[in-house]
């Protein structure tokens, strides 16, 4: 699953049933921290580093106020059960996600 971020700064879920490969994706070459801050806003929080961020799980089930279907929040509240002895689940639920962006 990709959380992309165009160079725009409009967010889109990639491969949305991909519970393997959990990243995000930034499509603006050199974006700044600001910049990916922002097109993340009620998605994810960035870290300082730049490198990872926590994505909210909420927003996942219901993406862009769309609900998933049953399916697929079974696949992926089983993926964060799989990354959760990582220390990659926070209590309220957000989960790690690494963050590329284009060089």
């Amino acid at each position: 699953m990709i959380i992309h971020v165009t160079r725009e700064g409009a967010v889109e879920l990639r491969e949305r049933d991909d519970f393997k490969n959990f990243k995000i994706a930034v499509e603006r070459p050199a974006a700044s921290h600001d910049f990916i801050t922002g097109a993340l806003q009620g998605v994810a929080a960035l870290e300082p580093d730049g490198k990872t961020a926590w994505v909210k799980g909420d927003a996942l089930r219901s993406w862009q106020g769309r609900a998933q279907p049953p399916e697929w929040v079974a696949s992926f509240d089983k993926m964060v059960e799989s990354v959760r002895r990582f220390g990659w689940v926070r209590e309220d639920g957000a989960v790690r996600a690494h963050v590329e962006v284009k060089s």
